[in-house]
């Protein structure tokens, strides 16, 4: 009886396995939905009912599957999943969005399959429903993060055109980033300069760097500094700001400005000096003649006029030399091309100067057997020479001024040579520049205009002019094309 009782109390294996199935349908990881063809829901599991909200009753034989889509999902639905269903039976992996019943909605991989009857009528769906949340994050959070890293990029290529250096440098004054402008200033490669101390690419930096304020919106004052960089030195207007990594420094290379700036100063003081001294000449001449003119004798008086007429003549070359820098720099000087003799041109050049100093030494070498036939401009040529022979007086420390007329390679060349103290190597390429004057003892003065003049005024006769070795002194030669026969 016992064994009766235990019989009939305890399930078959036929019953047990028809419980487990049911409870592995009700409470699976996914969503189960039985529909009919035209989409009312017939069955549903508890999974699904627990994600979305509802009673097995608000859903079963109530509602259809399109009536849980949001509108995009309906049309989506009527677009993709219906005809896929009825030409493929079957559906795998459609993106989709259940509406909840608190108006939430929750992301939705659906798979779903047809099943037929023997005559291929549609009887009913069988749809399976998978939680896409997590998916929809991570892909949320993948399309932040490529969105990041285009916004990186982006920023990456903007650095790169960038004009000022920046550089970022970590607490441990480590670069972590350094964009091209900061690889041209530094004298590295961009890649070549991260991981390295940025006190080992700039010399002193250890001394600069706190001189530099750091602040946190980029406000912060520009700082000029000197950096010794290339073997000689830059001048930069920095500033710093602080970044999560570190401190990002800007550095603007004015070197150039600062130069500008210079030379703005060197023509004023150059101006104010080489106008005021003749002008006191004049003004001191003058005032006395006006004053005392009647009591003077005619020797005094003669002096003073001569000083007039000297100072005055001074003055009209020093603003003749303005002027046609002037209008050399706008493009505006147009000169002549003809034939001329560079020999006579050179001996007028030497009488103007010996006008203007009786006492100078000039030696003029004849130009016997030697053609010096020449295309250009005659009285630019006369200019240059005088230009030239000015400058070796003023520095050539009253030695003897040699002139020589001859032919070299299809030009004329001329060659004027003092035995001074010379010109220093260094110097060699800069006696061309503009306001630029060599302090040598005495010979300090002057706009510093005279071989700048001369060199543009060469430059457009097609010729070229520069400074030959010589065991003594200065040499400067001037070459323009010979005539042609």
């Amino acid at each position: 009886m016992s064994g009766e009782r235990d019989e009939a109390a305890a399930p078959s294996p036929t019953e047990a396995l028809e419980e487990t199935v049911e409870e592995l349908y009700e409470d699976a990881p996914c969503g189960y939905l039985t529909t009919d063809p035209d989409g009312l829901i017939l069955r549903a599991n508890r999974t699904f009912l627990g994600w979305c909200g509802y009673t097995r009753d608000e859903l079963v034989g109530q509602r259809r599957l399109t009536d849980l889509l949001p509108p995009g999902g309906r049309i989506y639905h009527e677009t993709h999943y219906a005809p896929l269903l009825r030409m493929q039976q079957e559906v795998r992996e459609l993106a989709l969005e259940v509406l909840r019943a608190d108006g939430s909605r929750l992301p939705v991989l659906v798979n779903a399959s047809l099943k037929v009857d023997e005559a291929e009528r549609p009887v009913l769906v069988r749809v399976t429903l998978f939680d896409a949340s997590q998916r929809r994050r991570y892909e949320e959070e993948l399309l932040q993060a490529r969105a990041a890293a285009e916004e990186q990029a982006a920023a990456a290529t903007a650095l790169v055109h960038v004009a000022e250096a920046v550089v970022l440098v970590d607490d441990d004054g480590l670069v972590r980033v350094a964009n091209a402008a900061a690889g041209r200033l530094l004298g590295v490669e961009p890649g070549a300069a991260v991981g390295r101390p940025l006190a080992e690419l700039v010399p002193g930096w250890g001394s600069l760097a706190p001189r530099i304020p750091v602040t946190r919106d980029g406000a912060g004052a520009a700082v000029l500094l000197p950096l010794a960089l290339g073997g000689g030195t830059r001048w930069v207007r920095a500033t710093a700001e602080r970044a999560p990594a570190g401190v990002v420094f800007t550095l603007r290379d004015v070197t150039d400005e600062r130069r500008l700036d210079e030379l703005r100063d060197d023509i004023v003081a150059v101006v104010s000096h080489e106008l005021r001294t003749p002008l006191a000449g004049v003004l001191g001449a003058a005032q006395t003649l006006t004053a005392s003119g009647d009591r003077l004798d005619d020797e005094t008086r003669g002096s003073l006029v001569a000083m007039i007429g000297e100072q005055s003549a001074r003055l009209a070359r020093i603003l003749d030399q303005m002027l046609l820098t002037q209008s050399l720099d706008a493009g505006d000087l147009v000169l002549s091309r003809g034939t001329f003799d560079a020999g006579e041109a050179a001996g007028r050049a030497v009488d103007v100067v010996r006008r203007r100093a009786p006492d100078a030494r000039i030696e003029l070498e004849p130009a016997a057997h030697v053609e010096t036939a020449a295309e250009g401009d005659a009285g630019a040529y006369e200019q240059v020479v005088v230009n030239l022979l000015d400058n070796a007086l003023k520095y050539g420390a009253g030695t003897p001024v040699r002139l020589r007329v001859e032919q070299s390679r299809g030009s004329v060349r001329l060659v004027v040579a003092d035995t001074g103290p010379g010109i220093a190597p260094g110097d060699r390429e800069r006696v061309f520049e503009k306001f630029l004057r060599l302090e040598s003892g005495e010979a300090a003065g002057g706009t510093g205009l005279g071989l700048y003049i001369s060199r543009e005024l060469v430059r457009r006769m097609r010729g070229r002019i520069g400074i030959l070795d010589s065991e003594s002194g200065a040499a400067f030669f001037v070459d323009v094309p010979a005539a042609r026969a």
